[in-house]
């Protein structure tokens, strides 16, 4: 019965060492209870403005800039999520993946509810995290609290 219920597996994936240990992991379950795997990435680029400017006002060129430089994020995470979908591919799992914009944690929630996924597996912290201190990462954590689902959190 447990089996049945772990059919999707949402993975975030910023390819950080902790989400390619939630990889492992959730490629370990899959394997077991034959899952699907979604490896899902989020490109946030709403820190980007000119100094002093806070956001408010950009140029045509700045805008353009951007635009430029988050095509080229996607692309980057394209390889990267096309290399963890061939590792599981290879073991015989299942795979696919999203790459979207947004808030990170907003995003993974959302995609959580509308695929029905029934596990995600998330490392404790992304590429933005402070690794020493032994705490949660702002999304894994926002994730961990916010999900319909169970959430497995990997360190």
């Amino acid at each position: 019965m447990f089996s049945k219920m772990l059919t999707r597996i949402l993975v975030p994936y910023d390819g950080s060492k902790y989400s390619v240990k939630a990889l492992t992991k959730a490629m370990e379950l899959s394997h077991n209870l034959d899952s699907e795997i979604f490896l899902f990435t989020v490109v946030y680029v709403d820190y980007i403005s000119p100094p002093g400017m806070l956001g408010f006002t950009r140029t045509k060129s700045e805008k353009e800039v951007i635009k430029k430089w988050t095509e080229s994020v996607k692309a980057d995470a394209e390889k990267m999520l096309k290399l963890a979908v061939k590792r599981c591919e290879e073991k015989g799992i299942s795979a696919s993946y999203n790459i979207t914009q947004g808030n990170i944690a907003n995003e993974i929630l959302s995609f959580a509810k509308r695929k029905r996924i029934s596990l995600i597996v998330i490392g404790s912290h992304g590429l933005h995290g402070i690794g020493k201190l032994k705490t949660l990462g702002s999304v894994s954590r926002r994730v961990s609290e916010q999900a319909k689902c169970p959430v497995l959190l990997v360190r």
